[in-house]
């Protein structure tokens, strides 16, 4: 009796395992379209120093003794403070350095022959758990401690690697790529200071230790090189996804500790709003709010301006400059409905939030999410402190 329930039992779950197998639904990945992708208000991606550090996966990389943890320590303590670095404005926020090569003593006395000021949102410590233990967690608690954290150095990077891995472009990819995808959850930086190879290249992205992993993974990459080690004047050579390829001509301070920008080839890029925008900024001034077809939103704002424009264009243009007309107080939000694109409009000096509230607030027709048929982008929401 037992041994035919047994068999019936096997029988039943093997065709319910064919069945299930048979009627599972397909796997699908999560789309989305142009229009939806350009329509939806993301959050404003800021900046760790303009210009030079955004969130995301950095590697600076040298070769040891070159003066990497003077640059790093320097950074550390602007960012804290919310200082410029090397003129260049920091988002103030907590950051960690993890000095894994050095002592309390020795951290103790180079910031105190840096500066004499000294901040409660810059934290050291010594030791870490590696990428194969816990260092995930570590980082997380730290940020969920300090929720303003902007940046963490670790340094070095071969101190928290995996030891028993071989060296290789898919484990390089795969490190890199953790450390990476903690930096965009948690919206930091991650700075990984770490060491180059001994022979020179013309690239200087080659001269990185390892393979070409490590660049694949990493969002911004930086090389700081000399002539001679005895030299006090290096090049620090830069590139990145989200950041202009430059070149900066450092000195060593001997007396300020700190390295100094003496040559710099980067040339800021002005990004202006067209004189359309402007436009449309005085219009809403004098409107307020506006819901309307896109169409009709365009035709009314030419007839009143004097301007020339299609609505696609005009629209194209919102997008793009989204947020610099939320600075100048107007905020809209678009929605798709079956047989016409809707906009609401909306403007409010006093407070670009309270702007960008008041259109969703305003908005008759509830969500301000992008509609395509039955699926939408959410409205994703601001972190806080976020530029």
């Amino acid at each position: 009796m037992e041994k035919d329930f047994a068999d019936t039992k096997e029988r039943f779950t093997q065709a319910y395992d064919e069945y299930s197998e048979l009627n599972r639904e397909p796997p699908r990945l999560t789309t989305f379209n142009s229009e939806q992708l350009c329509d939806t208000r993301l959050n404003r991606v800021g900046y760790v120093v303009k210009d030079f550090l955004r969130p995301g996966l950095a590697v600076l990389a040298g070769s040891p003794k070159v003066g990497k943890s003077w640059m790093v320590l320097h950074l550390c303590m602007q960012v804290a403070k919310g200082e410029p670095f090397w003129s260049m404005n920091t988002q103030q926020g907590s950051v960690l350095y993890v000095a894994l090569e050095d002592s309390m003593e020795r951290l103790q006395e180079r910031i105190l022959k840096i500066t004499d000021s000294f901040s409660e949102s810059l934290h050291f410590a010594l030791s870490c758990s590696g990428l194969d233990d816990e260092l995930e967690e570590q980082l997380r608690t730290f940020v969920s401690e300090h929720a303003d954290t902007r940046l963490i150095v670790l340094d070095t990077f071969q101190k928290i690697r995996a030891q028993v891995r071989e060296m290789s472009y898919a484990n390089d990819y795969s490190e890199v790529s953790r450390l990476k995808q903690i930096a965009d959850e948690l919206g930091i930086c991650i700075l990984l200071v770490h060491h180059t190879r001994k022979q020179a290249d013309n690239d200087f992205m080659n001269e990185i230790s390892g393979t070409n992993g490590i660049a694949g993974s990493a969002d911004t990459l930086m090389v700081l090189k000399k002539e001679k080690r005895a030299a006090r004047r290096a090049t620090l050579s830069c590139t990145g996804r989200d950041i202009v390829d430059r070149e900066l001509g450092l000195e060593f301070d001997r007396e300020a500790f700190v390295w100094t920008v003496k040559s710099d080839s980067f040339e800021p890029q002005e990004d202006e709003m067209p004189q359309e925008l402007w436009l449309l900024v005085a219009f809403m001034m004098t409107k307020g709010y506006v819901y309307a077809s896109v169409t009709d939103f365009t035709a009314d704002f030419c007839q009143s301006t004097g301007a020339v424009i299609q609505p696609n264009h005009l629209k194209r243009l919102m997008n793009r400059y989204r947020y610099q007309l939320e600075d100048e107080g107007l905020s809209f939000a678009s929605i798709r409905r079956a047989k016409a694109r809707m906009i609401a409009v909306s403007y409010y000096k006093e407070e670009t939030s309270d702007a960008v509230q008041q259109t969703e607030a305003r908005n008759p027709d509830g969500d301000p999410a992008v509609t395509v048929d039955d699926g939408k982008i959410p409205h994703p929401e601001k972190r806080d402190g976020e530029l």
